[in-house]
């Protein structure tokens, strides 16, 4: 592991990703107790950054497994109120939330599915407020990733612990631009040029999208009312506030489609990762926006558990862009991690909408639904670009636009 290419990265991740100002509280969200060496390395930064307080909301994947199979349904279903208002609390004084994960793909493949469900509902439904206010960018949010051996060896399986958790580091350092010299240099360079996409896509005025690859896929969406697509960097507030990163990588350009106007069939390309399990071969049917029916090759019974959270669940809340090509997908690597996986392919996203993409001095959740955002509980990514992807855009003035062609952008 390269100790300065560590520290370049805790920087990019304070600086880019969460964008710490002096006097800003920073809340490590449910990172692993495993993750304390470099949990040491960004603290310590944050404070020379500037930080008034740093928090950490530890989590253990093996614990919660244990929890899971031997506490009741009935206490899974519910969260105490010290759990909620220890995160609440930090979103009204305006914290930066920083969620880090290095847990295992399918570290809690087996447990049984209503189990999951009932745990991830009482973990995210008390906080929907809390993730309204992040989707708006009222407060600063990032995700990021770091090495775990688990992790490592299912990138790796055919690798000792120790050289495949050192492949990982120097993949991760790859994929977000970070070398010796700078965590922030290189992510600097390659989130202008995403930029200068992002403005010649809004350019085009798309209202209505319709994507197709041999895979099955042919699923036409619409964006919401005053819609617009961006990628890479947010604003806290919109639109001209504090920088910074929600994900780090990032490759995609992203809306948000209107929840009742997505209708066609869409297959995964690429397994994905919910709540400590692996799902692949998934394919499903929307009309008027909702999904009517749904299979799985693998975790199918996982599929079913998002569906069933809440209404919105069964509903688009994201689109985004990302060309085949891409540096995650030219690694060749199958990261068993969304926040990385989803920057190698175009992807959609089930569940809660991104708001900060509508335009309109009414930010209210009720004027946002209105011009059809989506809302729920959960949002769970899944990969859909393929190397043959095209998408036909309809712009607002009627007319039609292949502007994505053989899985790259064609601007």
């Amino acid at each position: 592991m390269n100790q300065k290419k560590v520290e370049n990265y805790a920087d990019l991740i304070l600086r880019r990703g969460v964008g710490l100002v002096a006097g800003d509280v920073l809340v490590v969200e449910e990172t692993s107790v495993t993750a304390i060496a470099f949990l040491r390395v960004l603290v310590k930064r944050a404070y020379e950054l500037g930080a008034k307080d740093v928090v950490i909301h530890f989590a253990d994947q093996e614990l919660t497994r244990i929890r899971l199979e031997n506490a009741s349904l009935e206490t899974l279903s519910v969260m105490p109120d010290w759990w909620v208002e220890s995160r609440n609390y930090y979103g009204e004084i305006g914290a930066c939330f920083l969620r880090l994960n290095n847990d295992s793909p399918d570290g809690l493949a087996g447990v049984a599915n209503d189990k999951i469900a009932a745990w991830k509902q009482a973990t995210t439904e008390p906080l929907k407020a809390l993730s309204f206010v992040k989707k708006e960018n009222r407060v600063k949010w990032s995700a990021s990733v770091i090495p775990g051996e688990a992790w490592a060896q299912k990138v790796f399986p055919d690798l000792p612990v120790e050289e495949a958790m050192e492949r990982l580091w120097e993949a991760i350092f790859d994929a977000c631009y970070v070398t010796e010299e700078s965590g922030v240099d290189g992510w600097d360079k390659h989130i202008d040029e995403m930029w200068e996409n992002a403005k010649k896509i809004n350019a085009l005025q798309l209202r209505k999208l319709h994507f197709t690859n041999s895979l099955g896929t042919d699923i036409t969406m619409s964006i919401c009312d005053d819609g617009i697509f961006t990628g890479g960097i947010c604003h806290c507030p919109e639109p001209d506030g504090e920088l910074f990163a929600p994900n780090i990588p990032t490759e995609e350009i992203l809306a948000t489609p209107h929840k009742m106007k997505v209708d066609g069939v869409v297959y995964s390309s690429m397994p994905f990762v919910h709540a400590g399990n692996v799902v692949d071969g998934m394919r499903l049917v929307f009309k008027d926006g909702e999904v009517v029916a749904y299979s799985a090759k693998v975790g199918e019974d996982i599929v079913k558990g998002i569906l069933e959270t809440d209404e919105g669940a069964r509903r688009a809340g994201e689109i985004a862009l990302v060309p085949f090509d891409s540096p995650i997908n030219q690694s060749g690597l199958l990261f068993y991690n969304t926040l990385f996986d989803e920057n190698a392919a175009c992807h959609i996203a089930l569940g809660a909408g991104y708001s900060d993409v509508i335009l309109g001095e009414d930010r209210s959740q009720q004027a946002l639904e209105a011009k059809g955002l989506n809302a729920s509980a959960l949002h769970v990514d899944f990969m859909f670009g393929t190397a043959d992807m095209q998408c036909i855009g309809t712009c607002a003035n009627g007319e039609e636009v292949l502007f994505f062609k053989d899985g790259k952008f064609n601007l």
